[in-house]
């Protein structure tokens, strides 16, 4: 169903002419496809040392591991074949850890760039916007998606933008609520170009949705900029993306990075700290070595709706969920598959302006974690499809393995664990497990530190909140650390139902208040292994090693509890832009149209004072 205002006669508007179906058809994945219209790629500058450095970099590190660790277990006369495979697991295991790292100082060494993109004269670019929605609150949703086709038009440009609001809101009067919000902003700002379409049925989630309006209205169209329904984007950062993909008429989809909102929970406070410092960091350094085989986010990206249309169709998987049919991380393959059809793809940390939303507590993150899990899970299946570019399967496998990974640390730590530990190698030289714990330490605290160095280079916090600033570090880091196992044993359970045949579904983030008693009943599994963990090495069971894991689990339900509240009671808290969490002014608001109550629809960048802007939709 499409629910537009008549044409205005100040305007045309591309969605309400006649135009002809685009054919999206699906990919065969048996067989390599090229896109004879893709016109080729320029090659990029220093993304093939980068990539040495990013990728052998952990390679060589790994090889030092395997032969540190082989070398301990020579001591006591030999190497059994468990003690082999302890070496070369954790080899493998830290080489993906080493891989942030590597990447964190790339993007610690590559200064952001200053000057704005331009293309110069031109006709521009046809862009409809797409706001794919599943059941959020109207107002905000729309509203937020009105705002920013508001500020976008101007002199610096000759892009034409429109706004699709894609719905696929099963409950009638929440269907009826969007054409209403719809219909009162359509009334308000005639000269926009806006439009509802609400599709009788939710096939293939949001990718299914997003394909659907190509298929019928995408030829009207040159590009089409993708958000999520709790997407905030800045007027500069869409026209960035836009403009990048104007002046590479080889490439197919510039993707922004998304940083978190800080939203009103400490959790959200702390991940929107880490995205800013850290995320941003890492995505530098990622945009450095990925240069035209970068990826896909599934939101805050603009893509070529024809490169898309002829490459990217995806069938479904043959075979039952969760492994089989729709494929559900649908946003790392259809990078790929621009990629295998000769188009590029491009990560674009300049279009800095770009915010994404998160759940506001631990079991909230961890039920979305889930969901990504079994999409990541299914990318196994994919990394022999003939035609794909190394990157991509590096990309599809590196997704993967960040869940993989939590099952075979916990299978190393488990061998570490009841190793014993002979008397040759006590007194050998002092390698083992507390070196490998040092070693890990490293790894895991390298981005971090890489992060918050580029920050207090480039965006150092405002005067005065410099003690705030280094309290939420601290804060976050530790929080990190004493989670860090909880995470590690559910997405163990995650990959284990996933590879189990069972369907976790799409279910919904926690609701309501994460009182003391819901959230004891969602660590329980992790404070009761915790306990056990530290009893058994109190007996003398378990080496001393396992106890920081133990008091860790046991610590899960009050570290949790202390995230979910709210963090504007907090006064040592810095918030994106210098600002305490606690300033009553709060973020500014941004340009355009009001934004009808709702969710936070702002952001701001460290020290810098500068407000955001609305912003894109994502996930199934």
């Amino acid at each position: 169903m499409t629910f537009a205002r008549a044409l205005a006669p100040e305007r045309t508007d591309l969605a309400l002419l006649p135009v002809p179906p685009l054919a999206m058809p699906d990919q065969d994945f048996a067989r390599p496809f090229t896109d004879r219209a893709a016109p080729g790629l320029r090659a990029m500058r220093g993304v093939a040392p980068a990539r040495c450095f990013a990728l052998g970099l952990p390679a060589a590190l790994s090889c030092w591991i395997a032969a540190m660790a082989l070398g301990w277990f020579r001591q006591d006369g030999g190497i059994s074949p468990v003690e082999g495979a302890l070496a070369l697991g954790t080899a493998f295991a830290c080489y993906w850890m080493a891989v942030s790292l590597a990447t964190a100082l790339l993007g610690l060494f590559r200064r952001p760039a200053a000057a704005p993109l331009r293309i110069g004269q031109g006709p521009g670019m046809r862009v409809a916007i797409l706001l794919p929605m599943y059941g959020e609150d109207a107002g905000a949703t729309i509203g937020a998606g009105v705002a920013l086709l508001a500020a976008l038009p101007g002199r610096d440009h000759a892009h034409r933008f429109a706004l699709h609001v894609l719905s696929d809101t099963r409950d009638p009067m929440a269907r009826a609520d969007e054409r209403t919000v719809l219909a009162g902003l359509q009334l308000r700002h005639p000269r926009l170009p806006l439009h509802l379409r609400q599709r009788p049925e939710n096939r293939d989630y949001k990718a299914g949705n997003i394909r659907d309006w190509i298929t019928a209205q995408g030829a009207a169209f040159d590009a089409a900029l993708v958000l999520d329904a709790d997407s905030v984007m800045g007027r500069g950062a869409v026209l960035r993306l836009v403009n990048a993909l104007a002046a590479e008429p080889g490439v197919a989809l510039v993707q922004s990075l998304p940083m978190v909102l800080p939203g009103d929970t400490i959790w959200q406070r702390l991940q929107s700290f880490a995205s800013h410092v850290h995320g941003t960091n890492l995505g530098r350094g990622l945009a450095a070595w990925a240069g035209a085989e970068g990826n896909f986010l599934g939101h805050n990206a603009v893509f070529r709706i024809r490169a898309f249309a002829a490459s990217a169709g995806l069938p479904h998987l043959p075979g039952p969920r969760p492994l089989g049919g729709t494929i559900l991380s649908h946003d790392f393959v259809e990078a790929a598959l621009l990629r295998r059809a000769g188009w590029g793809v491009r990560m674009l940390p300049e279009a800095a302006d770009s915010h994404e939303g998160t759940p506001g507590t631990l079991p909230g993150h961890l039920r979305r974690d889930r969901r990504w899990c079994q999409g990541n899970m299914q990318h196994l299946r994919l990394l022999a499809m003939p035609g794909l570019h190394p990157v991509s399967r590096f990309h599809l496998l590196q997704g993967a393995m960040g869940y993989l990974s939590s099952v075979l640390w916990l299978i190393l730590l488990g061998l570490w664990a009841t190793l014993p530990e002979t008397p040759a190698r006590l007194s050998g030289p002092l390698v083992g497990p507390f070196l490998l714990s040092l070693i890990v330490a490293v790894l895991l605290l390298g981005p971090k530190l890489a992060g918050l160095a580029a920050c207090l280079r480039d965006r150092p916090p405002a005067r005065g909140h410099g003690l705030a600033f280094a309290a939420t570090a601290l804060a976050e880091a530790t929080v990190a650390a004493l989670l860090a196992p909880a995470m590690m044993l559910h997405q163990v359970r995650a990959v284990l139902t996933t590879l189990a045949g069972l369907d976790g579904g799409w279910a919904p983030h926690l609701e309501g208040r994460a009182t003391l008693r819901r959230l004891a009943r969602f660590h329980a599994a992790e404070t009761g292994l915790g306990a056990a963990l530290c009893a058994l090495v109190a007996a003398g069971l378990l080496t001393p090693w396992v106890l920081p894991v133990g008091a860790c689990l046991t610590l899960t339900l009050p570290v949790s509890w202390f995230v979910a509240q709210d963090a504007a009671a907090r006064a040592w808290f810095a918030a994106p832009g210098g600002r305490h969490a606690t300033d009553p002014a709060g973020p500014p608001s941004p340009t355009g149209p009001k934004i009808p109550s709702g969710p936070t629809r702002t952001a701001q960048t460290w020290g810098s004072g500068r407000s955001s802007r609305p912003r894109p939709p994502g996930t199934p």
